[in-house]
């Protein structure tokens, strides 16, 4: 019985269903289990966040769709995650397709880039198919090797290109996971189901089911794409995909009981804004206008938190506030940062096995101090390097980077102890300790929220301890930020009236300036001024022409 089209008031709906027959398959399949309709949007928007039970199906790629399905029949509380994709062809077209791309793609040379990559094989492919209405029989085609085209029915076109594209360009079946913008995490965790994180319905899990052996091959045929081998002798490894996003890899079934198991992290290709991290109340204006000043100044900060916390999320965001003109140094084991400086040298640790032949974060902590940067951010800080780290900061290169710890008590007791061991009496050369978590926040929903800001004001010979005021702290209860208000922060007399020539009784010119960045901060986001560089473009703009006639520019738009 034909899909009666009429029970669909979405014209957009109606006609992805008539394009993708393999979309119709799925919603014809999913309402005959007594199922209603999902609802068709191009793009999520942040009213979908708010569903209760999201059932929701959006592109991602032609002819490629998600479907969010919260009508589960599995008792383990998870959404599912569905992708609806062309259908794999004929297994001896696919094999076919191989051998003559096997042959004729000897000379080609695949770009590093993976759009190019895409567009170089997906060229080929056009070029050495020759479509027909006719069904083909592969058996009597002849010697393939030999062939300069290869027949294809018509009807089997979409689903050659789809996963023929996957097999040759990309990264197999985990191609649709890496295109959908919405995933945080993609989470092998060995023999199973993948396991999503999506930014807007969190935890979900995909009907993708994964042997042993099926993971083994699809990890090692990754591991030729982003140039690190993986195997039983080595099966620990961090490695960046083509894509920027990253992976860690826990190889082989004698370590990882289940079988290998990866993660892989998502990276936008233009990071979040700060205009666009304070409309999801992870910070509050006062705080963001705190740490323009604070950066604009030099001040050295860790951003702290657990793992998934936001934590490298908020750095990116940070640097909008940091002067278009000065020079910034970023060192990383895994690249991942992306900054908005055209004066920007990013630098990655080498771990080759070999001592003469790695480098280290500590090698490239002591590099960076001799190119004279305006500041050095560190991925993150985790061992010895931080000693170069606290001698960077003495001399006058402050350090921005991401650290694992809870609260200040926990901060100050891991960089004082081994390995770290940073007497206490330097401590005081990082200014500023932030702190932010994923918590559950109105609703029962996970929220990422900045905990606390700190001021960091040196040892206390006398207590033996280092002396800390928090500025701002989120309160739970009201999932607000308390500010302590006028003559709160140190930092304001002891650093910023000192760099800017002024004397301790322009103090309250301090805060009514931090009151006119929160306010600037809340129109720009008002203004939906939102993408990454306009907002580094405005806050650059803002530094030539001063705050209050910025302020007055955006009242005008």
């Amino acid at each position: 019985m034909p899909f009666d089209f009429s029970q669909i008031r979405d014209q957009r709906f109606i006609d992805e269903l008539k394009k993708s027959p393999h979309l119709l398959n799925h919603i014809e399949n999913y309402t005959a289990r007594g199922n209603p309709l999902p609802l068709f949007t191009e793009q999520l928007q942040a009213e979908h966040k708010k569903l209760k039970e999201p059932n929701l199906l959006y592109p991602i790629a032609e002819q490629v769709y998600i479907h969010i399905n919260p009508h589960t029949s599995s008792d383990d509380g998870y959404m599912e995650y569905i992708i609806v994709e062309p259908d794999a062809p004929d297994r001896k077209i696919m094999e076919c397709a191989d051998k003559m791309f096997a042959v004729q793609s000897a000379d080609l040379i695949p770009p590093v880039e993976i759009t190019e990559r895409f567009n170089m094989v997906e060229t080929y492919l056009k070029e050495h198919v020759d479509l027909t209405d006719a069904a083909v029989n592969y058996d009597t085609i002849g010697d393939i090797y030999k062939l300069k085209t290869l027949p294809v029915q018509k009807k089997d076109w979409v689903g050659l290109r789809h996963h023929f594209l996957q097999r040759r360009a990309g990264v197999g079946i985990l191609d649709p996971f890496l295109a959908d913008p919405n995933l945080e995490d993609i989470s092998i965790i060995g023999a199973g189901n993948v396991y999503v994180i999506h930014k807007s319905f969190g935890a979900l899990k995909s009907p993708l089911f994964l042997g042993v052996e099926e993971i083994d091959e699809l990890i090692i045929s990754m591991s030729e794409q982003f140039g690190k081998t993986v195997s039983h002798a080595k099966p620990v490894v961090d490695a960046v995909l083509p894509d920027g996003s990253r992976i860690n890899i826990v190889f082989g079934k004698d370590i990882s009981r289940r079988g290998t198991n990866a993660t892989i992290r998502k990276f936008a290709s233009t990071p979040l804004s700060i205009t666009q991290v304070l409309s999801s109340k992870a910070l509050d204006f006062r705080e963001a206008a705190y740490m323009w000043m604070m950066l604009a100044e030099g001040m050295s900060v860790f951003i702290n938190g657990e793992t998934a916390s936001g934590k490298t999320t908020t750095l990116m965001a940070l640097t909008a506030f940091i002067p278009s003109n000065w020079k910034i140094v970023t060192i990383e084991d895994t690249p991942e940062l992306t900054l908005p400086h055209s004066n920007w040298i990013t630098e990655a640790t080498r771990d080759t096995g070999h001592e003469n032949s790695s480098v280290t974060m500590f090698d490239l902590l002591k590099a960076a101090l001799r190119q004279r940067p305006n500041y050095i951010f560190v991925g993150e800080i985790r061992g010895a390097e931080a000693n170069i780290a606290f001698q960077a900061m003495q001399t006058g290169h402050p350090v921005v980077s991401t650290f694992h710890a809870a609260n200040m008590t926990a901060l100050i007791q891991r960089i004082t102890n081994p390995p770290m061991l940073i007497p206490k009496t330097n401590v005081e050369n990082l200014n500023i300790g932030l702190f932010q978590g994923a918590v559950q926040g109105p609703g029962g929903k996970r929220v990422r929220r900045v905990l606390s800001i700190n001021e960091i004001l040196g040892y206390n010979p006398e207590g033996g301890n280092i002396m800390f005021i928090p500025v701002f702290n989120w309160d739970p209860g009201t999932d607000e930020v308390k500010f302590r208000g006028r003559g709160s922060s140190a930092l304001f007399v002891q650093k910023v009236l000192e760099k800017r020539g002024m004397h301790k009784k322009d103090e309250g010119l301090l805060y009514e300036e931090l009151e006119l960045r929160a306010k600037i901060l809340q129109r720009m986001m008002e203004k939906r001024i939102f993408n990454f560089y306009d907002v580094f473009d405005s806050i650059s703009h803002c530094r030539e022409i001063g705050l209050d006639a910025f302020y007055k520019e955006l009242e005008s738009l």
